[in-house]
């Protein structure tokens, strides 16, 4: 699986916010930072199927990649 529909990704961000006690809040700041990445190769995301559902996380940017090597 490589893409969530945006019915998928709501139905994902009502279990994670449920998770957090049903409230998360977020800056303008980092709301602009994962909206306007610059990255040109498309999500900053990995979908992967697992066992009974699935597995989303962070792909880190170029930066972020050297810096953990």
């Amino acid at each position: 699986m490589d893409y969530l529909s945006d019915t998928n990704l709501r139905a994902v961000l009502v279990v994670l916010l449920e998770r957090c006690g049903g409230t998360v809040d977020v800056t303008n700041g980092e709301l602009y930072d994962a909206m306007l990445t610059d990255r040109s190769s498309g999500e900053r995301f990995r979908i992967t199927q697992i066992d009974g559902g699935v597995r989303i996380s962070i792909v880190p940017s170029r930066p972020e990649q050297s810096a953990s090597n």
